[in-house]
Protein backbone atom coordinates (compact mmCIF):
# COMPACT_ATOMS: atom_id res chain seq x y z
CA UNK A 1 0.00 0.00 0.00
CA UNK A 2 1.06 3.66 -0.82
CA UNK A 3 -0.49 6.77 0.95
CA UNK A 4 -1.19 9.79 -0.87
CA UNK A 5 -2.67 12.88 0.73
CA UNK A 6 -3.50 10.42 4.13
CA UNK A 7 -5.34 8.44 1.47
CA UNK A 8 -4.05 4.52 1.08
CA UNK A 9 -3.47 3.85 -3.06
CA UNK A 10 -2.92 0.21 -4.15
CA UNK A 11 -0.11 -0.80 -6.29
CA UNK A 12 -0.36 -3.20 -9.17
CA UNK A 13 0.47 -5.98 -7.24
CA UNK A 14 -2.02 -5.56 -4.91
CA UNK A 15 -5.03 -4.90 -7.48
CA UNK A 16 -3.65 -8.03 -8.89
CA UNK A 17 -4.20 -10.47 -5.61
CA UNK A 18 -7.73 -8.77 -5.52
CA UNK A 19 -8.65 -9.25 -8.99
CA UNK A 20 -7.05 -13.29 -8.90
CA UNK A 21 -8.01 -13.85 -5.56
CA UNK A 22 -11.60 -13.82 -6.77
CA UNK A 23 -11.12 -16.30 -9.90
CA UNK A 24 -12.09 -20.28 -9.24
CA UNK A 25 -9.38 -22.38 -9.46
CA UNK A 26 -9.91 -23.32 -12.85
CA UNK A 27 -9.32 -20.05 -14.14
CA UNK A 28 -5.95 -19.46 -11.50
CA UNK A 29 -4.88 -22.73 -13.45
CA UNK A 30 -4.59 -20.81 -16.96
CA UNK A 31 -3.41 -17.30 -15.54
CA UNK A 32 -0.08 -19.31 -13.83
CA UNK A 33 1.11 -19.72 -17.20
CA UNK A 34 0.71 -16.14 -18.12
CA UNK A 35 4.27 -14.88 -17.15
CA UNK A 36 6.47 -15.73 -14.05
CA UNK A 37 5.10 -13.16 -11.54
CA UNK A 38 2.04 -14.23 -12.05
CA UNK A 39 2.91 -17.89 -11.30
CA UNK A 40 4.75 -16.88 -8.53
CA UNK A 41 2.01 -14.63 -6.83
CA UNK A 42 -0.51 -17.26 -7.46
CA UNK A 43 2.12 -20.40 -6.24
CA UNK A 44 2.75 -17.81 -3.00
CA UNK A 45 1.46 -19.15 0.33
CA UNK A 46 -0.03 -15.65 1.49
CA UNK A 47 -2.42 -15.74 -1.84
CA UNK A 48 -3.51 -19.33 -1.63
CA UNK A 49 -4.63 -18.61 2.09
CA UNK A 50 -6.21 -15.44 1.40
CA UNK A 51 -7.83 -17.53 -1.81
CA UNK A 52 -9.12 -20.24 0.50
CA UNK A 53 -10.59 -17.76 3.12
CA UNK A 54 -12.61 -16.18 0.29
CA UNK A 55 -13.97 -19.30 -1.15
CA UNK A 56 -14.01 -21.24 1.76
CA UNK A 57 -18.41 -20.96 2.33
CA UNK A 58 -18.37 -22.80 -1.26
CA UNK A 59 -16.83 -26.20 1.08
CA UNK A 60 -18.61 -29.85 1.26
CA UNK A 61 -20.90 -29.47 -1.91
CA UNK A 62 -20.81 -32.60 -3.50
CA UNK A 63 -22.20 -33.93 -6.66
CA UNK A 64 -25.87 -32.17 -7.61
CA UNK A 65 -26.85 -29.01 -5.35
CA UNK A 66 -30.38 -29.95 -5.49
CA UNK A 67 -29.95 -34.13 -4.60
CA UNK A 68 -28.02 -34.75 -1.10
CA UNK A 69 -27.98 -37.91 -1.96
CA UNK A 70 -25.30 -37.80 -5.29
CA UNK A 71 -22.42 -38.30 -3.27
CA UNK A 72 -18.98 -39.07 -5.24
CA UNK A 73 -16.72 -41.38 -3.70
CA UNK A 74 -13.35 -42.02 -4.90
CA UNK A 75 -12.35 -46.26 -5.08
CA UNK A 76 -10.31 -48.39 -5.58
CA UNK A 77 -10.33 -51.18 -8.23
CA UNK A 78 -9.59 -54.63 -7.06
CA UNK A 79 -6.30 -55.66 -8.44
CA UNK A 80 -6.39 -58.87 -9.76
CA UNK A 81 -3.62 -61.72 -10.71
CA UNK A 82 -5.04 -62.39 -14.04
CA UNK A 83 -5.22 -59.33 -15.84
CA UNK A 84 -6.37 -61.07 -19.25
CA UNK A 85 -9.65 -62.14 -17.96
CA UNK A 86 -10.09 -58.79 -16.04
CA UNK A 87 -7.99 -55.82 -17.76
CA UNK A 88 -10.73 -53.54 -16.19
CA UNK A 89 -9.04 -54.66 -12.69
CA UNK A 90 -6.41 -53.22 -12.27
CA UNK A 91 -5.83 -51.86 -8.71
CA UNK A 92 -6.32 -48.26 -10.27
CA UNK A 93 -8.51 -45.56 -9.04
CA UNK A 94 -11.64 -44.14 -10.04
CA UNK A 95 -14.36 -41.91 -9.08
CA UNK A 96 -17.50 -43.48 -8.20
CA UNK A 97 -21.35 -41.48 -8.03
CA UNK A 98 -23.71 -42.82 -5.58
CA UNK A 99 -27.28 -41.96 -6.95
CA UNK A 100 -30.52 -43.90 -9.32
CA UNK A 101 -27.78 -45.22 -11.12
CA UNK A 102 -24.50 -45.51 -9.23
CA UNK A 103 -22.42 -45.27 -11.92
CA UNK A 104 -18.23 -44.81 -12.42
CA UNK A 105 -17.79 -41.11 -13.82
CA UNK A 106 -14.52 -40.32 -13.85
CA UNK A 107 -11.00 -42.44 -14.19
CA UNK A 108 -8.20 -41.47 -12.54
CA UNK A 109 -5.32 -43.87 -13.23
CA UNK A 110 -2.59 -43.71 -9.99
CA UNK A 111 -0.68 -41.08 -8.04
CA UNK A 112 2.77 -42.20 -9.79
CA UNK A 113 3.39 -42.32 -13.46
CA UNK A 114 3.59 -44.96 -15.57
CA UNK A 115 7.34 -46.58 -15.75
CA UNK A 116 7.96 -45.42 -12.49
CA UNK A 117 7.80 -49.05 -11.11
CA UNK A 118 8.78 -51.84 -12.88
CA UNK A 119 5.25 -53.07 -12.16
CA UNK A 120 2.04 -51.73 -10.78
CA UNK A 121 2.14 -52.27 -7.04
CA UNK A 122 -0.57 -52.35 -4.90
CA UNK A 123 -1.71 -49.54 -3.17
CA UNK A 124 -4.60 -48.52 -0.52
CA UNK A 125 -6.54 -45.26 -0.17
CA UNK A 126 -5.58 -43.57 3.07
CA UNK A 127 -7.69 -40.42 3.38
CA UNK A 128 -9.60 -37.76 0.82
CA UNK A 129 -9.41 -34.15 2.25
CA UNK A 130 -10.95 -31.73 0.13
CA UNK A 131 -10.31 -33.36 -3.12
CA UNK A 132 -6.48 -34.23 -1.86
CA UNK A 133 -5.72 -37.36 -2.00
CA UNK A 134 -3.28 -39.87 -0.31
CA UNK A 135 -2.75 -43.33 -1.37
CA UNK A 136 -0.11 -45.71 0.40
CA UNK A 137 2.01 -47.73 -2.03
CA UNK A 138 3.83 -51.18 -1.26
CA UNK A 139 6.76 -51.29 -4.06
CA UNK A 140 8.27 -54.32 -2.26
CA UNK A 141 5.48 -56.44 -3.00
CA UNK A 142 5.75 -59.36 -5.13
CA UNK A 143 4.43 -59.27 -8.87
CA UNK A 144 1.49 -60.46 -8.41
CA UNK A 145 0.38 -59.46 -5.15
CA UNK A 146 -2.70 -57.86 -4.75
CA UNK A 147 -3.43 -56.17 -1.46
CA UNK A 148 -1.02 -53.40 0.37
CA UNK A 149 -1.22 -53.75 4.05
CA UNK A 150 1.18 -51.17 6.06
CA UNK A 151 3.67 -52.91 8.16
CA UNK A 152 6.45 -51.46 10.80
CA UNK A 153 9.40 -52.85 8.96
CA UNK A 154 8.46 -52.53 5.58
CA UNK A 155 8.74 -49.16 3.80
CA UNK A 156 6.19 -47.87 1.83
CA UNK A 157 5.97 -45.08 -1.06
CA UNK A 158 2.73 -42.37 0.25
CA UNK A 159 1.55 -40.12 -2.05
CA UNK A 160 -0.13 -36.75 -1.64
CA UNK A 161 -2.36 -36.67 -4.55
CA UNK A 162 -4.30 -34.17 -6.51
CA UNK A 163 -6.17 -36.54 -9.50
CA UNK A 164 -8.69 -33.15 -10.96
CA UNK A 165 -4.65 -31.60 -12.10
CA UNK A 166 -3.08 -34.90 -12.13
CA UNK A 167 -0.20 -33.61 -9.47
CA UNK A 168 1.50 -35.95 -6.96
CA UNK A 169 3.70 -35.50 -4.40
CA UNK A 170 5.60 -38.80 -3.01
CA UNK A 171 6.62 -37.70 0.64
CA UNK A 172 9.93 -38.74 2.20
CA UNK A 173 10.20 -42.23 3.76
CA UNK A 174 8.86 -42.81 7.31
CA UNK A 175 10.73 -44.90 9.91
CA UNK A 176 11.41 -48.30 10.14
CA UNK A 177 10.80 -50.74 13.20
CA UNK A 178 11.54 -54.20 14.46
CA UNK A 179 8.35 -55.98 14.67
CA UNK A 180 6.94 -59.31 14.34
CA UNK A 181 4.02 -60.72 12.87
CA UNK A 182 1.74 -59.27 15.49
CA UNK A 183 2.50 -55.62 14.76
CA UNK A 184 -0.20 -53.84 13.07
CA UNK A 185 -0.19 -49.74 11.12
CA UNK A 186 -2.43 -47.84 10.90
CA UNK A 187 -2.55 -44.62 9.14
CA UNK A 188 -4.23 -41.00 8.85
CA UNK A 189 -4.77 -38.41 6.52
CA UNK A 190 -6.09 -34.96 7.07
CA UNK A 191 -6.16 -31.41 7.00
CA UNK A 192 -5.24 -28.82 9.77
CA UNK A 193 -6.89 -25.21 8.83
CA UNK A 194 -5.19 -23.52 11.12
CA UNK A 195 -1.74 -23.92 9.59
CA UNK A 196 -3.27 -24.73 6.33
CA UNK A 197 -0.93 -28.22 6.62
CA UNK A 198 -2.39 -31.49 4.96
CA UNK A 199 -0.72 -34.39 7.24
CA UNK A 200 -0.28 -37.85 7.19
CA UNK A 201 -0.19 -39.95 10.79
CA UNK A 202 1.54 -43.31 10.98
CA UNK A 203 1.00 -45.39 14.24
CA UNK A 204 2.35 -48.73 15.07
CA UNK A 205 1.49 -51.09 17.78
CA UNK A 206 4.05 -51.34 20.44
CA UNK A 207 6.43 -48.13 19.02
CA UNK A 208 7.36 -45.50 21.22
CA UNK A 209 6.41 -43.03 18.90
CA UNK A 210 3.67 -42.10 16.29
CA UNK A 211 5.17 -40.08 13.32
CA UNK A 212 3.59 -37.14 11.40
CA UNK A 213 4.53 -35.92 8.23
CA UNK A 214 3.98 -32.09 7.60
CA UNK A 215 3.45 -30.84 4.09
CA UNK A 216 4.68 -27.21 5.43
CA UNK A 217 7.62 -28.86 6.96
CA UNK A 218 8.46 -31.37 4.30
CA UNK A 219 9.26 -33.99 7.06
CA UNK A 220 8.53 -36.80 9.61
CA UNK A 221 8.75 -35.83 13.14
CA UNK A 222 8.12 -38.41 16.49
CA UNK A 223 5.02 -37.64 18.70
CA UNK A 224 4.90 -37.78 22.24
CA UNK A 225 2.03 -39.74 22.65
CA UNK A 226 -0.66 -40.87 25.58
CA UNK A 227 -1.61 -43.16 23.21
CA UNK A 228 -3.02 -45.92 25.45
CA UNK A 229 -4.69 -48.02 23.12
CA UNK A 230 -4.24 -48.85 19.44
CA UNK A 231 -6.92 -47.81 16.33
CA UNK A 232 -8.47 -50.99 15.43
CA UNK A 233 -8.44 -50.93 11.81
CA UNK A 234 -5.39 -49.91 9.72
CA UNK A 235 -6.96 -46.70 7.82
CA UNK A 236 -8.70 -43.84 10.22
CA UNK A 237 -12.20 -43.33 9.35
CA UNK A 238 -12.46 -39.79 8.85
CA UNK A 239 -11.09 -36.08 9.37
CA UNK A 240 -13.20 -33.82 10.48
CA UNK A 241 -12.75 -29.65 12.09
CA UNK A 242 -8.98 -30.46 12.07
CA UNK A 243 -9.15 -33.82 13.85
CA UNK A 244 -8.69 -37.39 12.67
CA UNK A 245 -11.00 -40.00 14.16
CA UNK A 246 -10.75 -44.04 14.89
CA UNK A 247 -12.18 -46.40 17.05
CA UNK A 248 -10.04 -48.10 19.38
CA UNK A 249 -10.56 -50.72 21.89
CA UNK A 250 -11.56 -48.53 24.69
CA UNK A 251 -13.48 -45.77 22.61
CA UNK A 252 -12.94 -42.90 20.05
CA UNK A 253 -9.07 -42.20 19.28
CA UNK A 254 -8.75 -38.59 17.70
CA UNK A 255 -5.53 -36.65 16.53
CA UNK A 256 -5.59 -33.26 16.83
CA UNK A 257 -3.77 -31.94 13.38
CA UNK A 258 -2.70 -28.64 14.62
CA UNK A 259 -1.78 -29.47 17.95
CA UNK A 260 -0.55 -33.02 17.30
CA UNK A 261 -1.55 -34.92 20.31
CA UNK A 262 -3.80 -37.78 20.36
CA UNK A 263 -6.90 -37.77 22.58
CA UNK A 264 -7.79 -41.04 23.62
CA UNK A 265 -10.69 -43.77 25.20
CA UNK A 266 -13.38 -40.89 24.10
CA UNK A 267 -16.56 -43.06 25.76
CA UNK A 268 -18.57 -43.84 23.53
CA UNK A 269 -22.61 -43.78 24.10
CA UNK A 270 -23.91 -46.45 26.06
CA UNK A 271 -25.51 -48.80 24.34
CA UNK A 272 -24.61 -53.12 24.84
CA UNK A 273 -23.34 -54.02 28.14
CA UNK A 274 -20.19 -55.25 26.36
CA UNK A 275 -18.15 -51.61 25.77
CA UNK A 276 -15.66 -54.16 23.86
CA UNK A 277 -18.44 -54.76 21.84
CA UNK A 278 -19.84 -50.97 21.26
CA UNK A 279 -15.81 -50.47 20.14
CA UNK A 280 -15.94 -52.83 17.68
CA UNK A 281 -18.79 -52.28 15.65
CA UNK A 282 -18.11 -48.34 15.63
CA UNK A 283 -17.74 -46.67 13.02
CA UNK A 284 -16.65 -42.36 13.28
CA UNK A 285 -18.91 -40.25 10.81
CA UNK A 286 -19.56 -36.84 9.15
CA UNK A 287 -23.73 -36.16 10.11
CA UNK A 288 -24.60 -33.17 9.20
CA UNK A 289 -21.10 -31.48 9.90
CA UNK A 290 -21.41 -32.80 13.33
CA UNK A 291 -19.13 -35.54 14.95
CA UNK A 292 -21.10 -38.65 14.56
CA UNK A 293 -20.58 -42.39 15.81
CA UNK A 294 -22.29 -45.38 14.03
CA UNK A 295 -22.91 -48.36 15.67
CA UNK A 296 -24.23 -51.43 14.31
CA UNK A 297 -24.49 -55.26 15.16
CA UNK A 298 -25.21 -58.53 13.77
CA UNK A 299 -29.47 -58.10 13.89
CA UNK A 300 -29.43 -55.51 11.20
CA UNK A 301 -30.08 -52.22 13.00
CA UNK A 302 -27.93 -49.14 12.97
CA UNK A 303 -27.69 -46.57 15.67
CA UNK A 304 -26.21 -43.52 15.32
CA UNK A 305 -25.50 -40.64 17.88
CA UNK A 306 -23.82 -37.17 17.51
CA UNK A 307 -21.49 -35.59 19.92
CA UNK A 308 -22.68 -32.80 21.58
CA UNK A 309 -19.76 -30.67 21.76
CA UNK A 310 -16.12 -30.64 21.07
CA UNK A 311 -14.66 -30.00 24.65
CA UNK A 312 -13.80 -33.20 25.16
CA UNK A 313 -11.17 -32.68 22.66
CA UNK A 314 -9.43 -30.06 23.92
CA UNK A 315 -7.92 -31.37 27.05
CA UNK A 316 -9.15 -31.27 30.04
CA UNK A 317 -10.48 -34.34 30.81
CA UNK A 318 -14.01 -33.17 29.53
CA UNK A 319 -16.07 -36.43 29.61
CA UNK A 320 -17.59 -36.80 25.64
CA UNK A 321 -21.68 -36.35 25.93
CA UNK A 322 -23.44 -37.67 22.98
CA UNK A 323 -27.34 -37.38 21.59
CA UNK A 324 -29.17 -40.21 19.95
CA UNK A 325 -30.31 -39.08 16.47
CA UNK A 326 -31.96 -42.35 14.95
CA UNK A 327 -32.33 -46.04 14.96
CA UNK A 328 -32.43 -48.08 11.27
CA UNK A 329 -33.62 -51.40 11.08
CA UNK A 330 -32.21 -52.48 7.39
CA UNK A 331 -34.10 -55.42 6.74
CA UNK A 332 -31.08 -57.65 5.39
CA UNK A 333 -27.93 -58.89 6.57
CA UNK A 334 -24.82 -57.09 6.30
CA UNK A 335 -21.43 -57.28 7.71
CA UNK A 336 -20.94 -53.73 8.94
CA UNK A 337 -21.45 -50.13 8.02
CA UNK A 338 -18.54 -48.74 5.65
CA UNK A 339 -19.76 -45.17 5.87
CA UNK A 340 -22.42 -42.26 5.60
CA UNK A 341 -21.64 -40.28 2.69
CA UNK A 342 -24.57 -37.50 2.71
CA UNK A 343 -26.88 -37.35 5.71
CA UNK A 344 -29.17 -40.36 4.43
CA UNK A 345 -27.19 -42.53 2.52
CA UNK A 346 -25.63 -45.17 4.26
CA UNK A 347 -22.96 -47.57 2.55
CA UNK A 348 -23.31 -51.30 3.83
CA UNK A 349 -20.94 -54.39 3.23
CA UNK A 350 -22.84 -57.77 2.94
CA UNK A 351 -20.33 -60.93 1.53
CA UNK A 352 -18.94 -59.15 -1.08
CA UNK A 353 -21.49 -56.75 -2.43
CA UNK A 354 -22.14 -52.89 -1.50
CA UNK A 355 -25.71 -52.21 -0.68
CA UNK A 356 -26.80 -48.62 0.11
CA UNK A 357 -29.39 -47.70 2.58
CA UNK A 358 -31.98 -44.07 2.46
CA UNK A 359 -32.65 -43.70 5.98
CA UNK A 360 -35.05 -40.87 4.87
CA UNK A 361 -36.68 -43.62 2.08
CA UNK A 362 -36.20 -46.62 4.21
CA UNK A 363 -35.07 -48.06 0.97
CA UNK A 364 -32.12 -50.76 0.45
CA UNK A 365 -30.59 -51.07 -2.87
CA UNK A 366 -27.97 -52.99 -4.18
CA UNK A 367 -25.04 -51.28 -5.85
CA UNK A 368 -23.70 -52.53 -8.65
CA UNK A 369 -19.88 -52.40 -8.80
CA UNK A 370 -18.63 -53.44 -11.83
CA UNK A 371 -15.87 -53.39 -12.20
CA UNK A 372 -15.14 -53.80 -8.21
CA UNK A 373 -13.57 -51.75 -5.99
CA UNK A 374 -12.03 -52.54 -2.77
CA UNK A 375 -14.55 -52.92 0.25
CA UNK A 376 -11.38 -51.75 2.63
CA UNK A 377 -11.80 -47.89 2.06
CA UNK A 378 -13.62 -45.85 0.30
CA UNK A 379 -13.75 -41.95 0.84
CA UNK A 380 -16.00 -38.73 -0.17
CA UNK A 381 -14.54 -36.83 -2.94
CA UNK A 382 -16.02 -33.39 -2.59
CA UNK A 383 -15.54 -30.62 -4.97
CA UNK A 384 -15.05 -26.73 -3.46
CA UNK A 385 -12.91 -23.67 -5.18
CA UNK A 386 -10.70 -23.45 -2.78
CA UNK A 387 -6.44 -23.80 -3.82
CA UNK A 388 -4.26 -25.36 -1.33
CA UNK A 389 -0.58 -25.74 -1.08
CA UNK A 390 1.28 -28.80 -1.39
CA UNK A 391 5.52 -28.03 -2.76
CA UNK A 392 7.43 -29.76 -4.86
CA UNK A 393 4.51 -31.80 -6.58
CA UNK A 394 4.98 -32.98 -10.31
CA UNK A 395 2.40 -34.13 -13.08
CA UNK A 396 1.25 -37.76 -13.24
CA UNK A 397 1.84 -39.07 -16.87
CA UNK A 398 -0.56 -42.31 -17.80
CA UNK A 399 0.04 -41.50 -21.45
CA UNK A 400 1.01 -43.78 -23.95
CA UNK A 401 2.21 -40.67 -26.16
CA UNK A 402 4.11 -38.08 -24.21
CA UNK A 403 3.10 -35.54 -26.79
CA UNK A 404 -0.64 -35.60 -25.79
CA UNK A 405 0.24 -35.08 -21.96
CA UNK A 406 0.01 -31.37 -21.59
CA UNK A 407 -0.73 -29.32 -18.80
CA UNK A 408 -4.67 -28.76 -20.67
CA UNK A 409 -5.07 -32.84 -20.18
CA UNK A 410 -4.32 -31.96 -16.53
CA UNK A 411 -7.05 -30.65 -15.77
CA UNK A 412 -9.10 -32.91 -18.05
CA UNK A 413 -11.66 -33.97 -15.47
CA UNK A 414 -13.35 -30.19 -15.50
CA UNK A 415 -16.40 -31.57 -17.40
CA UNK A 416 -17.16 -33.57 -13.95
CA UNK A 417 -16.36 -31.10 -11.81
CA UNK A 418 -16.23 -26.86 -12.24
CA UNK A 419 -13.70 -25.94 -9.83
CA UNK A 420 -11.17 -27.94 -8.15
CA UNK A 421 -8.26 -27.81 -5.18
CA UNK A 422 -4.92 -26.82 -6.91
CA UNK A 423 -1.84 -28.34 -5.37
CA UNK A 424 0.52 -25.84 -6.39
CA UNK A 425 4.48 -27.23 -7.69
CA UNK A 426 7.29 -25.71 -6.96
CA UNK A 427 9.71 -27.43 -8.93
CA UNK A 428 11.43 -26.43 -12.04
CA UNK A 429 9.04 -24.69 -13.85
CA UNK A 430 8.90 -22.69 -17.21
CA UNK A 431 6.97 -19.92 -18.78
Amino acid sequence: MKRNDGCKMLTDEDLLTEVLSRLPVKYLLRCKAVSKSWYSLISNPSFIKAHYQRHAITINRAGDDNNEEAATLIVRLFKQEDLDDHPEEDGSYSLFRLGTTDDYIAELNFPFSRGDYPFTPPSILVGCVYGIVCVCVDPSAPIDAIHCVPACDKATDIYIWNPATRQSKLIPSHALYNCDDTDVVALGFGFDPVDFDFKVVRVVSRAIFPQVYSANRDAWQNIETNLTVFPKKNIFDICLHGFLFIAGQNGVIAFDLNKEVFICDIKLPECSNDPREECYYARIADFKDSIAVIISNDTGKINLWTLDDEACLRGGRVEASWTFMLSIDVGLDYMYVQGLFSSVEFLLIADTEWFSYNSDKKEARRIDTNPFFDLDAVFKYTENQQMLLVTKSKLVNWSDDEEDFSEESSINLENVYDDFIVISDDSDKSD
